[in-house]
Formats: C-alpha cells, sequence, structure tokens
C-alpha cells in the first residue's frame, strides 16, 4: 500500500486535517478531541480540493493571515506537486471560513504565473516543508528543471506573508556538498542552533557570522548520483535571504548579471532573462521588497549562484526526517530514517550519532515533532505517532555508564548519585558537581592524606 499523503496544522484550536485518502478535501476537527469533526464538505467541488487525491504527491502547508477589506482572515498556505487530476496550482491560500463567494478551504488568489502555467506539470514538483520567518513564507522543495534531463535539484522558494499576487515568489537553489552530491530534499526542519554550532558554523567560513539565536534550515537529502547513502545540510536563514536579495536586485536592476554572469531566470515561463531590467532605479529591490505587479517573477537562481553547503553529515541509507533541539548551548539532531530508526546526532565540529530510537520498522515520515516543552519527540510514520523522550538519562547508574552516553543531555549528578539533565540536580552550578557526558570525565579519587584514619577519630580529610 502506498503511503497516504497527510497535512495537519493547527489554528488556535482547531486542527485542520488533510488527506489523499478524501480526495484531498480537508476537514477541522476540534485540537482538544481531535476524534470530534467540526467541519467537512465534499460537495463544495474542485475548488475546495487542497492536497491531491494521489499518495506519492507530497503537500505542505503554514498558517499565515488575509486582509480583505479591512478585516483579517485565517489562512493557510499550501504548496502541492502534481497528480494526474490535480490543479496546476504550485502555491495556494486557503481560507478558513466562508465569506462572500469564498467557501472554507476556497483558494483565495487565482492570479499569478505560479498557479495556472501550462509549463509547470512538467517540472516533478516534490514539496518537503513550509515555514515562516520574519514577515516571509518559504517552502523547502525539489524540482526537475522543465527539460528532458529529470535529475533532481532542491530549492527555497521565498514569498512575503502579505502579497496577495505572489509577485515577490522566488526561487533559490540549495546545493548539499560542493558538487550538489545530494541533490533531492527529503525533509526540513528550522531552529536555533544553540552556542557550540553557532560558533563552529562562523568558524569554518562557510555560512558567515552565525549567532546562537539565529534561524537555520536543516535539510535531510538522498542523492540520484549514490542511492546508498543520504546526507544532511544547514543553510542560515539569514544568507539565504541575502542570496534571495541579490538574485532580485540583480534581475530588477542589473538586467539580471551579477558579475558579468548571467544569474536569474523565469522559471514556469518560456520567456527569461528578457524580463529582467536595466533602466530601473538601482534600490528597486530595496523599495520594492515584496515585489510589484510591473515587475518580473516569478524568478530563480541559476545554478552558479546556487547557496551550498560544503560539510554534510552523511550516512548509510536515506535520512527521511529531522528535527533540532538545543540543549546546554549544544544542538541536537533527530534524523528519522527509512527502516524506522530515529538517529540521535550532537552536531558539532565533528557531528556524532550517539544514540537511537525506533519506530518498530516502518518509515519515518517527514514530520517530526517536539512537545511543548521539548522534552518528547512524536515519531509520525503510515500506521502510527510514537511519542518518545528526548532522553533517558535515569536509565544509567553509575557515572561511567552515564557519561557513556555521549548524550549531550545527560550528565553526573556527583552530589545526588545519579545520572539527569543539568536542570534536574541540585547545586549544578557548583563546579564538579555536574559532570557532562560528552566531556567523558568522571570523578576519580587518586590520593587520601592521611592515607589510614581511625574509625573513631574525627579529622579533616584532604583528597
Amino acid at each position: 500500500m502506498m503511503e497516504q499523503r497527510w497535512l495537519w496544522l493547527f489554528a488556535l484550536d482547531v486542527l485542520v486535517v488533510c488527506g489523499s485518502v478524501f480526495r484531498g478535501i480537508c476537514s477541522l476537527r476540534n485540537l482538544s478531541n481531535v476524534e470530534q469533526q467540526l467541519y467537512f464538505s465534499d460537495t463544495k467541488g474542485e475548488k475546495s480540493y487542497v492536497a491531491s487525491a494521489e499518495e506519492s504527491v507530497s503537500v505542505v502547508g503554514v498558517m499565515s493571515y488575509f486582509t480583505k477589506d479591512k478585516d483579517n482572515f485565517t489562512v493557510f498556505l499550501v504548496g502541492k506537486g502534481y497528480g494526474s487530476h490535480d490543479s496546476t496550482k504550485l502555491i495556494s491560500t486557503r481560507i478558513l471560513q466562508d465569506y462572500g463567494d469564498w467557501v472554507v478551504f476556497d483558494s483565495i488568489i487565482e492570479a499569478s504565473a505560479v498557479q495556472a502555467n501550462p509549463f509547470v506539470l512538467r517540472y516533478l514538483h516534490d514539496f518537503r516543508f513550509a515555514f515562516k520567518d520574519g514577515g516571509f513564507v518559504y517552502f523547502v522543495f525539489s524540482r526537475t528543471l522543465g527539460v528532458q534531463d529529470t535529475k533532481n535539484f532542491t530549492f527555497v522558494s521565498r514569498m512575503c506573508e502579505d502579497d496577495q499576487g505572489y509577485y515577490s515568489y522566488t526561487e533559490l537553489q540549495l546545493n548539499c556538498s560542493t558538487t550538489n552530491k545530494y541533490n533531492k530534499a527529503q525533509a526540513a526542519y528550522v531552529a536555533a542552533p544553540g552556542q557550540a554550532l553557532a560558533d563552529h558554523m562562523t568558524k569554518s567560513g562557510q555560512y558567515g557570522a552565525v549567532s546562537a539565536s539565529d534561524k537555520v534550515l536543516f535539510v535531510t537529502f538522498t542523492s540520484d548520483e549514490d542511492p546508498s547513502t543520504s546526507a544532511m545540510c544547514m543553510y542560515p536563514v539569514r544568507s539565504i535571504n541575502a542570496r534571495l536579495v541579490k538574485i532580485i536586485d540583480a534581475c530588477y536592476s542589473h538586467s539580471g548579471i551579477i558579475n558579468d554572469t548571467s544569474a536569474v531566470y523565469s522559471p514556469y515561463s518560456s520567456k527569461s532573462e528578457e524580463l529582467c531590467s536595466s533602466n530601473s532605479p538601482k534600490n528597486m529591490a530595496e523599495r520594492y521588497k515584496c515585489g510589484a505587479e510591473f515587475l518580473p517573477s516569478p524568478l530563480a537562481s541559476k545554478a552558479e549562484f546556487a547557496l551550498t553547503a560544503g560539510s554534510p553529515f552523511v550516512r548509510k541509507g536515506h535520512m527521511t526526517a529531522v528535527a533540532v533541539a538545543v540543549e546546554m548551548g549544544h544542538a541536537v539532531a533527530f534524523l528519522g530514517t527509512a527502516t524506522g530508526e530515529v538517529l540521535k546526532v550532537h552536531l558539532s565540529a565533528h557531528p556524532e550519532m550517539y544514540g537511537r530510537a525506533s519506530s518498530e520498522g516502518d518509515k519515518v515520515n517527514k514530520n517530526l515533532l517536539f512537545d511543548s516543552s521539548l522534552q518528547h519527540l512524536y515519531i509520525t510514520t503510515e500506521k502510527k505517532i510514537t511519542k518518545v523522550p528526548v532522553q533517558a538519562c535515569h536509565m544509567k547508574t553509575d557515572c561511567h555508564s552515564c557519561i557513556n552516553l555521549k548524550d549531550p543531555y545527560c550528565g553526573w549528578c556527583v552530589l545526588e548519585g545519579k545520572c539527569t539533565r543539568k536542570e534536574d540536580c541540585r547545586r549544578s552550578e557548583e563546579e564538579n558537581t555536574w559532570l557532562w557526558s560528552p566531556n567523558q570525565q568522571c570523578v576519580e579519587i587518586k590520593a587520601f592524606n592521611p592515607p589510614n584514619l581511625s574509625c573513631k577519630k574525627t579529622r579533616q580529610v584532604r583528597m
């Protein structure tokens, strides 16, 4: 049986559920009791179809807002590939209530090149992730270049959240490894890197200056060249935005040229560089951050101006999911696999896998989620959702077994004689009272002075 495609989104106290099993139609459910269906209708026609009717077509979405006649509406933006019975809408904005001629789940923006262009079918889009940051909406996906070569390339696209014409829609190619060996995105996650990983990324010179609180896009990839391996690469959102602005500025003001090289083209169109202008003022990209009807769109970077991450974390087999958390200033990646495992990786200058969890053999899908406390991880597969703790420090009962975990969540609480997270160890701020597991060091008593002492006497002992 093929994997059924589902899209789950949270809007206030409502869960939006879309699946291929209902021909792509969505329902609204009570977030406090998901068995309670608040809305479902299969009589509104094709305009209310959100996901694809085909299990092989991936769909992603993100909650947003839409303003009309000074009224604000909760909507969700959807990125979807194509099935044989689907519309050619790459991106759509869906409303969550009836309003005027709009019905629940209606697509409320129609006039856009990324929706209705007849060329888009041949690009074989596979959407994997969507997120919001800083007033922008981003989609991560792979596609071909629309020619006879069927090789996949990964892109992140960006548009302004309040861009009701999609005029700002721009795609940036993402390369994983200097040769782009790992070319097809499988899953992605956005998180802060923590101080240790941020320091390493900055010192490496590949990413520019990265702070502990910056947003970083973590993406897992597979390889058309070597299907037996996969990789994870990292892209600071700040770097993505800087490269996108450079691409947009080149098209708005410099005929699509950067350093005497053509850098921009218009995807899903028979036209290309001719769309870009050299007659516009030099600050058009700054003045029109969200594009405009009279400016060229959609835009995409050429391969020579892709954003490249040169040092991927590589594993045998397929990494199908990723989620990242920070503990003690250190980033930990949880990487789902096609064989049903979740690998735990301490991300540092030399990333190291230190543990694993199992979902009992089923392929882990692209959605790995933390609970609100970040203490548990939800592993989703085709048939079930499994909740597992992010750590199991308490299972180790002596210092050496605790330290051997190499788990950034764990350390040996010396005064209490147990393996814990630092926050669970009393007086852990005092020196040498909580020994961090990755440091690989337990307390050792090397000598006593005096070496012998009668049990009937009281005297100070130096160790």
